[in-house]
């Protein structure tokens, strides 16, 4: 069994013509778990969501037989990922559950070889968050860590070695609608962000910390720092100062017939749409994933304007730390980038990173060189803490 922790590998690659699978296929390649030989053999075989799901769970069963816990975890997740909710298994259990239970399991074995890293379950309303942790013995500071919409922890914890190894104490949470909190206690996402993170701070008495929110964490994580300064620095990885308007954006000449939908939900043509989405595999996931996800969201309807709630537009003025926004080039959500710029009028200071294709980061979460994004961050800590007071 390895006991090297992930390295991760520079470069974004056409593993397969989707473009939704390619960036999965780009996601373990990036994180060092596959090569690019073997991704190029996978990617080569999927012409499907079924196929997807298939030679990842073989693949995956074949790595457990090797002991190989992250590659075997990555598969189950990967499987996991793309299967509908709803779906059973076998026996008549939820094969998301099952999948997630098998993927969550091998990455808490293979994690779990880290000494330093810890797993603590805190109480919170009437469940617990889950959140792995590792106290540094001399801290040059404390960095905080979540993920986004539809993200375990597991998913990014590649993350907390990193800046543990740089001297920081790293906590990384899970919160409601994310991996165990959701999979295990149904306890589903609301834009109130700052709930669940104040309960994180408050029981291990953080103060002064560094809060990184991961993909749509970039909203979740500006929405926690606008109500709580013990919040000193706010990363946001990447930014999502509008997510409703990102995903109309891509909709070109539709957007606007949408837009008009979308607030007349009893329109007959909502009939027509349902029907369409339903139809197609990929948005029939992505809407199933978000009514598992979002609490009292059963249509189309209610959960394109449920997200609505999540931007940044009138919380940003509230915003008072030194802020660092990310983005890459060819992300949809990068269309609000100079935009959430504008908007942090009241932060002690704002820095910004726009990736490109140079950069081998321009894609989503920077994927294709999360080196250089991680060392990004790193440098901007330093930069904002070194040698000076802080605190808000």
């Amino acid at each position: 069994m390895a006991n090297e922790k992930v390295l991760f590998q520079a470069g974004y690659y056409q593993f397969n013509e989707d473009e939704g699978l390619n960036f999965q296929l780009n996601r373990f390649y990036t994180y060092g778990v596959f090569s690019k030989e073997e991704l190029m053999d996978i990617g080569s075989r999927i012409d499907s969501f079924d196929k997807w799901i298939a030679l990842f769970m073989e693949t995956g069963e074949k790595a457990e037989r090797q002991n190989e816990p992250l590659k075997a975890a990555t598969c189950y997740r990967a499987a996991q990922f793309y299967t509908l909710s709803g779906e059973k298994d076998a026996e008549g259990r939820s094969l998301k559950h099952v999948l997630y239970d098998k993927c969550k399991g091998l990455y808490d074995e293979y994690y779990g070889q880290l000494p330093y890293l810890k797993t603590t379950k805190i109480p919170y309303k009437d469940y617990e968050l889950t959140v792995y942790h590792a106290e540094h013995e001399n801290p040059r500071g404390t960095v905080v860590i979540h993920g986004g919409y539809d993200s375990i922890a597991q998913d990014l914890l590649a993350m907390l070695p990193y800046f543990y190894e740089r001297s920081y104490s790293v906590y990384f949470f899970e919160g409601p609608g994310q991996g165990e909190v959701l999979m295990h206690h149904d306890a589903r996402m609301t834009p109130e962000w700052e709930h669940c993170t104040g309960a994180v701070l408050d029981w291990f008495s953080l103060e002064d910390v560094t809060l990184i929110g991961v993909s749509l964490g970039g909203y979740l994580a500006t929405r926690a720092a606008a109500y709580d300064k013990r919040i000193s620095r706010l990363v946001m990885y990447d930014l999502i100062y509008d997510f409703y308007g990102a995903i109309l954006n891509k909709m070109g000449s539709f957007a606007k017939t949408f837009d008009y939908l979308t607030r007349h939900p009893k329109n007959i043509l909502w009939r027509w749409l349902d029907k369409k989405f339903d139809q197609k595999y990929f948005t029939k996931w992505l809407l199933l994933q978000g009514y598992a996800i979002f609490e009292n969201v059963h249509t189309p309807c209610e959960y394109f304007n449920h997200i609505r709630e999540y931007n940044t537009r009138e919380i940003s003025k509230l915003i008072t730390q030194d802020t660092l926004v990310l983005a890459g080039a060819s992300d949809l959500y990068t269309v609000f980038y100079q935009d959430q710029i504008d908007a942090l009028t009241n932060a002690r200071s704002v820095n910004g990173r726009l990736y490109t294709k140079e950069d081998q980061a321009d894609h989503h979460c920077q994927i294709g060189n999360m080196g250089l994004l991680l060392d990004t961050i790193a440098e901007w800590i330093e930069d904002k803490t070194d040698g000076k007071e802080s605190g808000a």
